[in-house]
């Protein structure tokens, strides 16, 4: 059965980095780009939010529990990787300050559910 999971990182993203970067990455490494035909094969949203000087990344994803470690792995991957360049070229970069599991909101919780009947 699925469910819900959430993966939290802070980041220090270079002064010229595109926020959105980092879930490109995540998206990059777990469905192999981020323009792809048909459902993902683990849902998931990543939102990046600005925190004193660093970066808050949340990925909220759906997947067997099998999958779990698999997924995060993936995800850490990603993000250790440091770089991402987007569809217009521009390359972003970042550091990982510490990543690992987090615990859903309430408003995670309820978008979970939504992207488990996807």
């Amino acid at each position: 059965m699925k469910q819900a999971f959430v993966h939290s990182a802070e980041l220090v993203l270079d002064t010229d980095a595109d926020p959105a970067a980092p879930g490109g990455a995540v998206t990059i490494a777990l469905c192999g780009s981020w323009d792809h035909e048909g459902a993902c094969k683990w849902p998931h949203h990543t939102q990046v939010e600005p925190l004193e000087g660093r970066s808050r990344v949340r990925v909220v994803f759906v997947a067997e529990s099998s999958d779990e470690a698999d997924i995060r792995s993936q995800i850490d991957g990603a993000l250790a990787g440091g770089s991402c360049t987007g569809p217009d070229g521009r390359k972003s970069q970042w550091s990982v300050v510490n990543s690992g599991a987090g615990t859903l909101t309430e408003e995670e919780v309820g978008m979970s559910e939504r992207m488990a009947i996807v």
